[in-house]
């Protein structure tokens, strides 16, 4: 057998509606993929979603992914009084060939349509080996004096409130793959793929961002 992959998203965001309520709108913002839209899989998800019930977690399947261990979960984190809280996305596609780079295209897709449905405060997209051990997700913290993360992986997304001009000024320059609006915030691409290394320039460049270094996270590829 091969090796073993993930790929998935980590939303923070604040809401005043139930948290069941969280979870139905983050699978209908998925959308389609490729021309065609999610199923649910099994019973228990298929009854949340016509609206039986509460669930933390929904199971999806997708018509261009129908292996039995093909699958997208969606599920929710901790919520504080305050409303909040956290959505996770988590792809897993068991098929032959490079499976990660098929995970990370559906992940990149389906994580800027959670960012549109859901408006949230940040986003980490990364992967991982199904076998290894650690730490998956970048610190989500903010720092108070810029509203950035401590922590960036391979995708980071962080909302347009709270960035000043000369913070925007600066993430633009970042000498990434991709840093650019999305929506009202700002999205930071530091590589094209999560097996990739960041350059010694954008390291560099992200410990200048704020007034103390912020540490860039790659994806954990390694098996345990």
């Amino acid at each position: 057998m091969g090796d073993s992959y993930a790929a998935g998203s980590e939303l923070v965001l604040q809401t005043k509606v139930s948290e069941s309520t969280v979870l139905r709108r983050a699978v209908a913002a998925l959308g389609q993929f490729a021309g065609e839209g999610f199923e649910p899989k099994g019973a228990r998800s298929t009854r949340f979603l016509n609206g039986e019930g509460e669930a933390m977690t929904v199971a999806l399947t997708h018509p261009a992914h129908p292996a039995l261990n093909s699958w997208v979960h969606v599920s929710l984190g901790d919520f504080e009084p305050d409303g909040v809280g956290t959505v996770f996305m988590t792809i897993h596609l068991d098929e032959p060939g490079d499976v990660l780079q098929r995970e990370w295209e559906m992940a990149v897709s389906l994580t800027a349509h959670l960012v549109a449905g859901l408006s949230p405060i940040m986003a980490h997209l990364t992967a991982w080996h199904l076998d290894g051990h650690g730490q998956i997700y970048p610190s989500t913290r903010l720092r108070p004096g810029s509203n950035l993360p401590e922590e960036f992986g391979p995708w980071t997304y962080v909302s347009g409130e709270g960035l000043t001009e000369q913070v925007r000024v600066r993430l633009s320059a970042l000498p990434g793959y991709a840093s650019q609006t999305l929506g009202d915030g700002w999205l930071v691409r530091a590589v094209e793929n999560p097996g990739a290394e960041p350059t010694e320039q954008f390291r560099d460049a992200l410990k200048e961002l704020d007034t103390e270094p912020i540490i860039y996270r790659a994806a954990r590829l390694a098996a345990a």
